[in-house]
């Protein structure tokens, strides 16, 4: 009652009303001013924090992306590395440059530019007019390329767009500079070319999730102006950003929250809060000016109820926050997990009709997923794919377990090998996984070939080294044969009935000697006797002598240039080759009418004119003069391609097949090159490469040697494990007047040269057992510095003279040797 009086008399009474509205008024703002405050300071506090969370992802996304630059360009360093190591050359640009690119993930293509112009690009598709593109030609567009060659150093021009395939890409370029005496030489530029979507999408810009909007930019050297070539999301208005350094500038990156710094939700709850909590201040003032006590018993209350509310609160807002964050990570999982994988994720009926398609990261769906969805296959593969499709989605359903196929598919204009991995799911359904093998494919049809191309190189220089051996020890055997015929047609009178058989023996000999020439000329160690000559003239003086050799169906055509430069070549072992192709020809026309043409030519090569089908040693490019023989014949398939150039392969009944492997071996001892094309029923064509010299051929002069008849003075000492060599040649050194001392071996050798000082020269086989010619040789050396050494072998002096370059053999002579060719050795080494 006295409560309601006093109420009543406050309310009556105007100040009261008024000190108790301004008390009210003073106290709502007072709270709405803490509250504010507070409010502010939390707010401001959490907007700082999810700046710097969004900070040390842009630092995270700069980072990444500055390291898989440095990554990719890179490859421009390791290409010129190659160059560098290669004195400007590097083979196989296109095999290197695949295995490059997956080894330098981002980079989309490689480019060499030799001298500014862009000569090969990798891979080729999508990239054709790139080719031949000058880059120092274009002041405007390829400034980068004139700041490289001008600095020396990397640069990196772009962003911009892409004549081909669309999109953005930026290009590293790298000048190439080669030293050389006196300096060093620009040789071009090795170019990455950087697609920005597929680089991008491998610089871990996947942490910033569906969060964030961002952009990369960069300021225009020219304009000064922030021009952004890459973004996501909407435009930002107040974002966080970090600077990337690159080559001649630098990358902007900008991130920014897609709902803003300032969550809506989180702001309306905190100025409800204000509210709340203003509202309240004016409420207890309001109280306590009624009533004190009550006021206090109430606020009291009201604190407690407050407190358990606001904890209340506090738990279902931690609740639901920590449920929203675990939806929202397990669908970032997901979604993360879908757009990483490779493969293709199907799910399709019992009747082949696609009802899901996984949004996955690949890009090599047969069709866009619009088109697909709710089609059966049937509708979109040709019947016999679709039906072998259908069987395995069968075969999957019936036995409960995965099925496996492999297949063929065009996309795109190109070929593309799949593997597909067919589920059973419930409800008469199957989960289709497909995975991109084609560069499996490719790399084990490549792996194939290579291993093809080593296999024949293995064989044909095994065989090689078989044929030379053999010759070496056939030739030992040939001078015991040809010297003793040669010793015995001397000694016998001309009316001896036992000179035509020695002669017999002496032609036998020849042709065996012959035989042994060719097996040399295959292992590409053959004697060559070189002189410039003129290709043209060589052939024309083979006419008559090809003419007379082929079939009478067989008809002779030339097609000879002139004039062509000289060749410095072995003109007996080069008309071997031409004979011998020659005949080959004439055979394959066999009893029909045919053409067998023999041109000359003079061609400037380059290393893409030798890729593929060259049987040679690698040879250099530069000017060659070429042999080219083809025929109307009956031509033969890759098989036989494959094999005629091996020792004893032949097509014919007869014969020993040893002319095309001594064509190929003269051929590899001249530093030459061979190229066979051929189909059946088409003919063949024989194309033969020499080196050109750079003038044109003089006209040999060839002088009679002496008639005089010669003899030598003085004591030679012989050297030679084959006893029947040491008995022939000392009788052959005895027949041309000099004393022998012979040994069966280095050893015995080197004994009998310490004993004796009346030895003017040695006569020394190269090789032997226990201490061979070359052992031998320097122990002579050692005893005597100016011995003068013949050296005896049935190798070739090129690989004799080779083993003694600089250290002073008096002279060579090669088994099987006549007592001319030994009279020659030693009378010109008598004369000096």
């Amino acid at each position: 009652m006295q409560d309601n009086i006093q109420h009543q008399k406050v309310h009556k009474s105007p100040a009261c009303s008024a000190r108790l509205v301004l008390t009210v008024i003073a106290a709502f703002l007072f709270g709405a001013a803490v509250s504010g405050t507070i409010v502010w300071l939390y707010e401001e506090n959490r907007v700082q924090s999810r700046r710097q969370a969004a900070g040390d992802l842009t630092a995270q996304v700069a980072h990444g992306i500055r390291d898989n630059l440095n990554r990719a360009l890179s490859s421009t360093y390791a290409l010129a590395a190659l160059i560098r190591q290669g004195d400007g050359e590097i083979s196989n640009f296109p095999q290197i440059a695949r295995e490059m690119l997956e080894l330098y993930p981002g980079t989309s293509a490689l480019q060499l530019a030799p001298r500014g112009i862009i000569s090969q690009v990798v891979p080729l598709t999508g990239n054709e007019k790139a080719i031949g593109h000058n880059l120092l030609a274009d002041n405007r567009r390829n400034k980068e390329a004139l700041l490289a060659l001008r600095t020396k150093k990397l640069t990196l021009a772009g962003p911009f767009d892409l004549i081909q395939g669309g999109g953005k890409a930026v290009v590293g370029r790298l000048p190439v500079f080669i030293k050389e005496e006196g300096g060093e030489r620009f040789w071009g530029f090795t170019v990455a070319m950087l697609r920005l979507q597929d680089f991008l999408h491998s610089s871990n810009l996947k942490v910033l999730g569906q969060d964030y909007n961002y952009q990369i930019s960069r300021t225009n050297p020219e304009t000064g102006k922030k021009e952004v070539f890459w973004s996501v999301g909407s435009p930002l208005r107040n974002p966080v950003s970090q600077e990337v350094a690159v080559p001649n500038g630098a990358w902007t990156v900008s991130v920014e929250p897609v709902q803003g710094w300032h969550l809506g939700g989180f702001v309306a709850l905190e100025l409800l809060l204000i509210l709340f909590l203003s509202s309240l201040c004016a409420l207890l003032a309001w109280w306590f000016l009624r009533q004190p006590i009550l006021l206090q018993h109430m606020v009291e209350e009201k604190t407690r109820e407050l407190s358990e509310s606001n904890a209340l609160l506090q738990v279902e807002v931690a609740e639901r926050k920590h449920a929203e964050e675990a939806l929202k990570s397990s669908q970032e999982k997901f979604r993360s997990i879908f757009a990483s994988l490779t493969d293709v994720i199907l799910v399709l009926d019992a009747e082949g009709r696609y009802l899901e398609i996984a949004p996955t990261g690949t890009n090599t769906l047969y069709r866009p997923p619009a088109e697909l969805l709710g089609k059966r296959l049937h509708e979109i593969f040709p019947k016999a794919q679709a039906d072998s499709f259908l069987a395995a989605i069968h075969e999957a359903q019936e036995t409960g377990r995965t099925v496996t196929v492999e297949y063929q598919l065009s996309i795109g204009g190109k070929e593309v090998w799949f593997a597909g991995s067919v589920a059973p799911m419930a409800r008469e359904r199957v989960v289709w996984s497909v995975h991109d093998i084609t560069e499996r494919k490719n790399s084990e049809e490549e792996r194939l070939k290579l291993e093809k191309q080593m296999l024949h190189t293995q064989k044909l220089e095994s065989l090689g080294v078989l044929a030379g051996g053999i010759a070496h020890d056939f030739n030992n055997i040939l001078t015991a044969i040809v010297g003793n015929a040669d010793l015995a047609l001397m000694r016998l009178s001309p009316e001896s009935p036992a000179v035509e058989n020695l002669r017999s023996i002496e032609t036998a000999a020849s042709r065996a000697a012959d035989l042994a020439r060719q097996m040399l000329a295959y292992s590409g160690k053959g004697r060559f006797v070189t002189e410039e000559l003129d290709l043209n003239r060589l052939v024309e003086e083979m006419g008559h002598m090809l003419s007379v050799s082929i079939s009478k169906k067989a008809a002779l055509r030339y097609h000879l240039q002139h004039p062509l430069p000289a060749v410095t070549v072995d003109a007996t072992q080069v008309r071997q080759v031409v004979m011998n192709l020659v005949i080959n020809s004439s055979e394959a026309i066999g009893d029909r009418n045919g053409v067998i043409s023999l041109s000359t030519g003079c061609i400037e090569v380059t290393p893409e004119y030798l890729k593929g089908g060259w049987l040679s040693d690698p040879v250099p490019p530069g000017r060659y003069v070429f042999l080219e023989v083809a025929d109307t014949g009956c031509g033969m398939d890759r098989d036989t391609i494959g094999k005629i150039f091996e020792p004893f392969f032949t097509t014919k009944f007869t014969g020993r097949g040893l002319g095309m492997a001594a064509v190929l071996g003269i051929v590899r001892g001249h530093s030459g090159a061979i190229r066979v094309y051929s189909e059946p029923g088409e003919g063949s064509t024989f194309k033969v490469m020499f080196p050109a010299g750079d003038r044109p051929a003089a006209t040999s002069n060839h002088r009679d040697g002496d008639s005089v008849p010669w003899k030598g003075s003085g004591t030679v000492l012989l050297i030679d494990d084959e006893e029947t060599i040491r008995s022939l040649a000392s009788e052959m050194l005895r027949e041309l007047g000099f004393d022998v001392v012979a040994a069966a071996d280095g050893l015995q050798g080197v004994e009998l040269f310490k004993s004796r000082n009346d030895i003017s020269v040695v006569l020394l086989d190269l090789t032997m057992p226990q201490m061979d010619g070359e052992q031998c040789f320097r122990e002579l050396r050692r005893i005597d510095p100016g011995v003068r050494v013949i050296i005896s072998s049935g190798f070739t002096e090129h690989e004799v003279i080779h083993k003694f370059l600089g250290k002073g053999i008096a002279g060579f002579i090669q088994k099987p040797y006549k007592l001319s060719a030994l009279r020659e050795a030693f009378k010109g080494l008598c004369k000096e």
